[in-house]
């Protein structure tokens, strides 16, 4: 149900204070975790890489690959600055389930991240990107999707993904990765350095839009801030 009183706008409480908002800037997210905490598991690299350079980025978790061996990861994204993100808790097409269905999966994922994080909200990543009219009227929350795919998925090498994102980057953009991927995080253990020495700031997605001056708002699909 929807509050009668909502004005639909989320409700963005993320620090820009360290954004030059006269810089170009990118978000980078991650799908798919999480997949724990050694220090040789690609999560941790991607979070490492990111840290050592002052940047951020948005994490999207799969809510039941969430457990009590991983959920440290999470733990540890949010004390780094990270943003941490709902990818639903089963990883269905939410276009084929119910509106309660499709409520049910989400805010399952959402329990389980306000465990560990004490935040009640959280932007939402369809799994396979698929939304339609019954997904936005029932997701409470902005979704969002990407304006460049690394293809990181469909198994682009790790030489693959930087030139991808090398060549299509954008001020604004967003960027569609999985920290499931050792290819992965080799290209961002080499894209963050290089991007932030072209002038570059690498953002989380509330961080993306907060710093443009962009509203987010409950049940709209985002790709692109800008």
């Amino acid at each position: 149900p929807v509050d009668p009183d909502d004005t639909g706008i989320w409700e963005n409480n993320a620090d820009i204070s360290w954004i030059d908002p006269t810089k170009p800037m990118i978000a980078f997210t991650f799908d798919d975790g999480p997949i724990g905490t050694a220090d040789t598991a690609a999560s941790i690299r991607i979070q490492n890489a990111l840290a050592a350079s002052g940047q951020h980025a948005t994490f999207f978790y799969w809510g039941n690959r969430i457990n009590s061996a991983n959920e440290a990861e999470i733990k540890r994204a949010y004390d780094m600055g990270f943003e941490i993100g709902n990818h639903t808790y089963s990883h269905p097409n939410l276009t084929t389930l119910t509106a309660d269905k499709i409520y049910e999966n989400y805010m399952k994922c959402a329990d389980k991240l306000t465990a560990i994080t004490g935040l009640s909200h959280f932007l939402v990543r369809p799994p396979y990107l698929a939304t339609n009219t019954t997904v936005k009227n029932t997701v409470r929350e902005p979704m969002i999707n990407c304006s460049i795919d690394s293809k990181d998925w469909a198994g682009a090498t790790a030489e693959e993904i930087i030139n991808t994102i090398s060549t299509q980057k954008t001020d604004g953009a967003i960027i569609l990765m999985h920290e499931t991927y050792d290819s992965t995080a080799t290209a961002v253990e080499t894209l963050v350095p290089q991007l932030v020495a072209e002038g570059w700031q690498i953002v989380s997605v509330s961080e993306l839009f907060k710093a443009k001056g962009l509203e987010l708002k409950n049940g709209q699909v985002y790709s692109y801030a800008g």
